[in-house]
């Protein structure tokens, strides 16, 4: 019920919908949007169910989001935005070789663009407003760089949208994570009632480690990639996040909680298992380095 209700949003007639929902069995309707879920991942290809951009782009999109104090999930559907606009753009225009370089040039626009839809996404009275934006780039870009206006902001937003289709309806990893915790949660009530309050700090955890994911996700694909059956998609990656959560907040639960992840989102065991090691090894990588 609280994950359906956070992501609904508007007038009288929705809250009329929340409250005669309110009655219905929570159980089958996490079940209901899960199946969603599930063939959204399964019906996304190979090439757009991946990570392809390198660990500078999230660690800039994470700078720029925290610069302006956004939520969690705009970091991550900013990410998203940029690399699905990344990739219909080239795709689009890989033989005009003045428009690749003009998007060279504007990448930086269009990255802290990608930030301010995102806020609007994620909070819309929290966005970004245009001059925030104008004065950010500004400070960033060089004395030879041509000064950016509120129009150039307006247009790289209306290039965005064009170039996705202005559609923004993408699967994010942090909402399956959301979503998926609460099957942990009711697991760990049914099941094992005393282990529950180990684990009031998994979201935060999750939140922690996905991340670091993005981070390090080349590294992390390519490790993984190597002899890999079933191959790599969101859900997997969702359901290896929170696998690797409970390794670390109750270790005793990890083996029982995967096996219940794995047959609860129809994965293979081993593959989860072997992506899961393969975000710890990085963890404790990035904790050296």
């Amino acid at each position: 019920k609280q994950w359906y209700q956070r992501r609904v949003r508007g007038g009288e007639y929705m809250v009329d919908h929340i409250i005669k929902i309110s009655d219905l069995d929570c159980a089958t309707l996490l079940d209901d949007v899960f199946e969603i879920i599930w063939q959204k991942n399964s019906h996304l290809s190979s090439r757009s169910n991946h990570f392809t951009l390198d660990r500078k782009l999230p660690e800039v999109i994470f700078y720029f989001c925290q610069c302006f104090k956004l939520a969690p999930e705009a970091q991550f559907f900013a990410i998203e935005l940029f690399q699905e606009f990344t990739r219909n753009f080239l795709q689009q225009n890989s033989k005009i070789k003045e428009k690749v370089l003009s998007f060279c040039s504007k990448s930086t626009l269009y990255i802290l663009v990608c930030v301010q839809i995102s806020s609007k996404m994620s909070s819309h009275y929290k966005a970004i407003p245009q001059k925030a934006i104008v004065t950010h780039l500004n400070q960033i870009t060089t004395m030879k760089q041509q000064k950016i206006t509120k129009r150039d902001v307006i247009l790289a937003e209306l290039e965005i949208l064009k170039t996705v289709n202005y559609d923004l309806n993408f699967l994010l990893p942090l909402d399956i994570i959301d979503l998926l915790l609460f099957f942990v949660q009711n697991w760990l009530k049914e099941n094992n009632p005393q282990r529950l309050q180990n684990c009031t700090k998994l979201k935060e955890t999750c939140l922690s480690i996905l991340q670091m994911v993005y981070l390090r996700q080349h590294q992390i694909l390519t490790d993984f990639d190597r002899g890999s059956v079933q191959g790599y998609c969101k859900l997997l990656l969702s359901v290896a996040v929170i696998c690797v959560a409970v390794f670390i907040v109750d270790d005793d639960l990890s083996e029982v909680m995967a096996v219940f992840m794995a047959n609860k989102c129809n994965l293979d065991h081993s593959e989860l298992l072997k992506l899961s090691v393969c975000i710890i090894e990085n963890i404790y990588k990035n904790k050296n380095s």
